[in-house]
């Protein structure tokens, strides 16, 4: 079956845009709004991901995002109660108990050297980024900054909290992290799993006093000497023997 002829236009609407060489055919007005589009683009992939990292992330008891330098990309949680059971009789067992473990979550974090602020997010800034012209901070600093935030987060106690849209988890700790780098990537991109760990605060008491007598305070009464005895305790004395 023969193919039908497709006419080829005697002149190309080619839109004017940075980047595209003056041709013959080229459609101002096309340009404009091509050059509009991709501005508009930017800036709302630029507000998309503000508003995400608002909502996504690790956050301290304030509120305040814990690493600036890095975009969520995936995260894992693992909540379990693992079930109690003891041999018996005839090889059989029993459960007799449930209980609860802490909840793990594990968070993978990319830093590509792009860093941005929650409510200050600039699309030139990204842009120049991505086509390797840095900024006031250059990439190689802000992932120096991004590895070194993560081992004072897994050597330090306090206690985070990790976010999502639907839910935030409380009073979780860092235990460790992993950093993958591939070629397939990009030598500027760090991927980072970091593991966080529940922790369960409890309140601790102390008693006023104790049951215990050697737990008891001693008591100091003064000096005592000793005495003669007199003539009556000593004939009392001596008529008991």
């Amino acid at each position: 079956m023969p193919l039908d002829l497709v006419p080829l236009p005697s002149a190309w609407d080619v839109p004017v845009a940075a980047g595209v060489p003056a041709l013959l055919g080229q459609s101002v007005s096309t340009g404009i709004a091509a050059s509009a589009s991709t501005i508009l683009a930017t800036a709302l992939d630029e507000y998309t991901i503000s508003t995400a990292a608002s909502h996504w992330g690790i956050f301290t008891a304030s509120n305040q995002p814990v690493i600036t330098s890095g975009h969520v990309r995936g995260m894992e949680i693992r909540r379990e109660q693992i079930v109690t059971d003891a041999p018996i009789e005839e090889g059989s067992f029993m459960s007799y108990n449930k209980v609860k473990r802490p909840s793990l979550i594990r968070i993978e974090i990319i830093c590509d050297g792009s860093s941005f602020s929650y409510g200050d997010t600039s699309a030139v800034t990204d842009l120049l980024s991505a086509f390797g012209v840095g900024g006031v901070t250059s990439g190689l600093s802000i992932r120096s900054a991004f590895t070194s935030i993560l081992d004072t987060l897994v050597a330090d106690l306090n206690l985070y909290h990790v976010a999502t849209p639907e839910q935030i988890y409380l009073n979780m700790n860092v235990v460790g992290y992993s950093i993958r780098r591939f070629s397939e990537s990009g030598v500027t991109m760090i991927g980072a799993e970091i593991d966080l760990q529940e922790i369960r605060p409890v309140s601790t008491g102390t008693l006023t006093k104790t049951i215990s007598p050697s737990g008891e305070a001693k008591s100091f009464s003064g000096v005592v000497s000793t005495q003669s005895a007199t003539d009556s305790q000593q004939s009392l004395l001596t008529g008991t023997l």
